[in-house]
């Protein structure tokens, strides 16, 4: 693996292929739904004559089952590879939006296409690419996955600015089916075309599947004996509520302290890019430092930022907040796709990542909540700062629980990681006979 080129498919293919085309699925990603919701949910409402709570509602019909489908699709990636489930998640997701276009004035079939955007928007978050370009990449492994995850970030940035464009020359209706198709050919066109595992990789699925066994332990038996597996699903999910907590109230949060819209605006902004450049900075540092006192060190600086955020009314401070902040925002993702690839077996890989990034997805919805809850029972969000502060606390200790290392980047165990690990197994877990489907 230390090459970039690798024989696949009777031909070579350079292995960064991978990562930018996974880049180009993410830009087309998930976040698209949150874009178009704030751009084109209310004048949608208004010309229904509906109350814009039923746009919010449906939006977190879609997160929902967002959260459901992605640990779905890391079951289903350790089985049958990234292509099979990937392909008709990714036209459920597209072909919903798309279906928003005809959305007749009426609320159930507008839930309804929600619900289906959210079961197929799995395969547009990161964990099908991530456990493709982990399994290409031993060495250069975190260099990889940030450029993979910036494409999350990139989405945030431009996505906004087209779909205000399409929504200003051609109406709601045309922004739904335009994007919506985008959404759906490129993502779809990425997973039939491009994505691929490893042929070694691929040889040993199948030579488990062959046997009646599943390849890699039962994310039941992963949750039974890796203590790692709480600790990392407990880190992210408490890191993403102070994160994307505070990236969801920036602007009012700014604005009810009598600063300009505009330096508000400007202040999500400079988050959202931090977000963008933490995702490279810290891949290049994985494959360099200890991913745990990496995460420490961000949550650390994101607590600062956090209370920065909150308590500050001058703009300079806010902007610096928000870039602490947006680096912790931009390395949750990184961090959790690698420490996966460090801590549990290779071929249970897209069901860990899957479950941790349910718990991100949640984390985010929590967050949100509690920051509007706060609000609402103080009229400020002063008295955030004591919960959210401590999240990332508790965060960080997880992190630094976490141990060594039990993998090597090869995939093998290493000889001295922590072995609580079920007794039985092989020693590699490469084909462990793990009797779940999970």
């Amino acid at each position: 693996m230390s090459n970039d080129l690798h024989a696949a498919a009777g031909r070579n293919v350079n292995r960064w292929w991978y990562v930018a085309t996974a880049f180009l699925t993410l830009l087309f990603g998930t976040s698209t739904v949150n874009v178009l919701f704030n751009v084109v949910g209310t004048p949608m409402a208004d010309e229904f004559g509906w109350n814009r709570s039923v746009i919010s509602n449906g939006f977190s019909v879609e997160t929902v089952l967002t959260g459901v489908s992605i640990v779905t699709l890391g079951v289903l990636v350790d089985r049958f590879g990234p292509r099979i489930p990937s392909v008709p998640m990714a036209l459920a997701f597209g072909g919903g939006l798309m279906l928003m276009a005809a959305v007749p004035n009426s609320q159930s079939v507008f839930y309804l296409l929600c619900a289906v955007v959210g079961a197929g928007a799995g395969a547009v978050n990161p964990v099908a690419h991530a456990t493709v370009v982990s399994a290409w990449f031993a060495d250069r492994r975190g260099l990889a996955l940030g450029t993979m995850m910036a494409g999350l970030g990139a989405c945030g940035v431009m996505m906004p600015y087209l779909a205000n464009w399409v929504f200003g020359a051609f109406g709601w209706r045309a922004t739904f089916l335009i994007l919506g198709a985008l959404c759906t050919v490129i993502p779809t066109a990425v997973y039939a075309f491009v994505t691929k595992m490893p042929p070694a990789h691929d040889a040993e699925r199948l030579a488990a599947r062959a046997r009646g066994l599943v390849a890699g332990e039962s994310l039941w038996s992963i949750a039974k004996s890796y203590r790692q597996f709480w600790l990392l699903c407990l880190a992210i999910f408490l890191a993403s509520t102070a994160t994307f907590g505070l990236m969801s109230q920036v602007v009012p949060m700014t604005t009810d302290k009598g600063i300009d819209r505009g330096i508000a605006i400007t202040a999500l902004s400079v988050l959202s890019l931090a977000s963008i450049a933490a995702r490279l900075l810290v891949g290049y540092f994985l494959d360099r430092l200890f991913a745990p006192i990496i995460g420490a060190v961000i949550f650390a600086l994101c607590g600062v930022g956090v209370i920065l955020l909150i308590s500050s009314s001058s703009a300079a401070v806010l902007f610096f907040g928000a870039i602490l902040v947006g680096l912790a925002l931009g390395s949750e993702g990184d961090l959790a796709a690698y420490m996966t690839s460090r801590y549990f077996p290779k071929h249970s890989y897209g069901r860990v990542l899957g479950s941790v990034y349910f718990l991100f997805a949640m984390g985010s919805a929590a967050g949100i909540f509690l920051l509007g809850q706060v609000y609402g029972f103080t009229g400020s969000y002063a008295a955030g700062i004591v919960p959210l502060v401590v999240m990332v606390g508790v965060a960080i200790i997880c992190l630094l629980a976490m141990g060594p290392y039990r993998y090597q980047l090869s995939g093998e165990l290493k000889g001295d990681g922590d072995r609580s690990a079920p007794p039985g197994l092989p020693e590699d877990r490469e084909l462990a006979a793990g009797s779940g489907s999970v």
